[in-house]
């Protein structure tokens, strides 16, 4: 079932989640209800999800990885390099991130540009999976949810700028840098 996707200032965005301690029917249902709701999600349209932004503290996300949606149980990163987005990719390589549950604010987080990770697929077997760029941020995104963290604390941390969709005076929309 399509949820209602939380937005800040809600407390459940800052708190770290639990772990699934058994693959049972709340957690396939809840599974269910985040794929659903990540395929409905439009303007901006999701390309991940966590089980904290739809309300429920669980170690649980999906993202859209090659065409499907992955799920991702109980993930570990297992290796993080040390390399950044920064050092690896030229400036107009670089992609802004935004957030279903921070709407209408985008920005540049300069995170780590390869990581491996470990975590549980919908029949419990563990997974291992490689990620690079822009994929490898997508998951490092999702993962910080996780652990009751959003981007723009990341760009904050990074004094990095964050930038709000506005229209200009011919009503096109544009990136506006916020001040703050």
């Amino acid at each position: 079932m399509i949820q209602k996707i939380i937005t800040v200032p809600d407390p459940i965005l800052r708190q770290k989640s639990k772990p699934v301690e058994q693959i049972d029917k709340k957690t396939i249902q809840l599974v269910r209800d985040l794929k659903e709701t990540l395929k409905a999600s439009e303007n901006p349209k999701g390309i991940g999800l966590s089980a904290p932004q739809i309300g429920v503290d669980k170690r649980v996300l999906v993202i859209k990885n090659q065409g499907e949606i992955l799920v991702v149980i109980n993930p570990q990163l297992t290796f993080v390099s040390k390399e950044t987005l920064n050092e690896i990719l030229s400036q107009a390589q670089r992609f802004m991130e935004g957030c279903l549950s921070v709407p209408g604010y985008w920005g540049f987080v300069n995170r780590p540009y390869q990581i491996k990770t470990k975590f549980q697929d919908l029949k419990g077997v563990w997974q291992e999976m490689e990620f690079t760029a822009k994929e490898a941020s997508l998951f490092q995104h999702e993962f910080d949810h996780l652990e009751g963290v959003l981007f723009v604390d990341r760009i904050f941390q990074q004094r990095g700028k964050i930038y709000k969709i506005e229209k200009n005076e011919k009503d096109e929309e544009e990136l506006v840098e916020v001040t703050i």
